[in-house]
């Protein structure tokens, strides 16, 4: 997964390898940007029609996610979701894979002679 830095707005930007399954079939994307109430997808050329009921399938933080959603727009790049209902917990989760590592302060000081 890319870490990437919040974004204003609610949302994170997690870069993680997805699956989108509907009518039988699976596909691969990758997710963009996410709220606790949808996702936009990253695709390449795939459509899926806006209003279809898909399953968004992934794993972060060593557990398996699948989210009932909505398509609500596509272009040729991307795909945007509507959560069924809010995932409050996944947000949760991706925020914090997001945050990056805390090092400590160094401070230097500097023990030249006096002049």
């Amino acid at each position: 997964m890319s870490i990437t830095k919040n974004h204003p707005g609610g949302h994170v930007s997690p870069l993680l390898p997805v699956q989108i399954e509907y009518n039988g079939r699976s596909f691969s994307a990758r997710l963009g940007s996410l709220s606790p109430e949808g996702a936009l997808l990253e695709t390449h050329g795939l459509t899926v029609p806006v209003g279809m009921r898909v399953i968004l399938s992934f794993t972060l933080a060593r557990r398996s996610w699948q989210i009932p959603a909505s398509i609500t727009h596509t272009t040729p790049h991307e795909i945007g979701l509507l959560f069924s209902g809010s995932q409050y917990a996944l947000y949760a989760q991706a925020s914090r894979a997001e945050l990056p590592p805390v090092s400590p302060l160094r401070t230097r000081i500097d023990r030249g002679s006096a002049a």
